[in-house]
């Protein structure tokens, strides 16, 4: 691979993170502020923003993200013995699932109980309960977490 690839593909990896930057803390601010609606239909389409960055930024740019940071290590000539790129690959791998397989579900499961909840003019039994959960938000603000620790581990490269 030539360096005007391989510097193409870096490139390609550091508009990737910023893609998925900004769909994790743009995701931050709408949750927060779907929290602060005093109706539903503001929650709604709160929830229906927080979906879309979702779809659109969060799971394409995790998967393009980690992608080519894997494709670059070789050319680099890092390989896959220093820590730092273990940890970043784990790392990764946790926040994609955790995003994939949790987040994103129970997101679909919140915005479908709101949207019903729109429809029967006042919050259903399902919406309290989803929306009592502690769970998803954590997880949110971890995978945010996730991926500043990510970005450190990129920039200083520690073992």
């Amino acid at each position: 691979m030539g360096p005007t690839a391989i510097s193409l593909m870096l490139l390609l990896h550091i508009l990737a993170a910023f893609w998925l930057a900004a769909g994790v803390f743009a995701g931050k601010v709408v949750r927060a502020q779907g929290r602060k609606a005093t109706s539903l239909p503001e929650r709604l389409l709160s929830l229906r923003i927080a979906a879309r960055l979702a779809q659109v930024f969060n799971i394409p740019g995790g998967i393009l993200v980690g992608v080519l940071g894997i494709g670059l290590l070789h050319p680099y000539g890092w390989g896959f013995r220093p820590l730092w790129v273990r940890l970043s690959i784990a790392l990764w791998a946790l926040l994609l699932a955790n995003g994939i397989l949790y987040l994103k579900p129970t997101l679909r499961r919140m915005l479908a109980a709101t949207e019903a909840s729109v429809a029967a003019g006042q919050p259903t039994a399902e919406l309290l309960r989803l929306g009592a959960l502690k769970a998803p938000r954590i997880a949110a603000d971890l995978n945010a977490l996730g991926l500043v620790i990510i970005t450190v581990l990129m920039v200083l490269k520690p073992g």
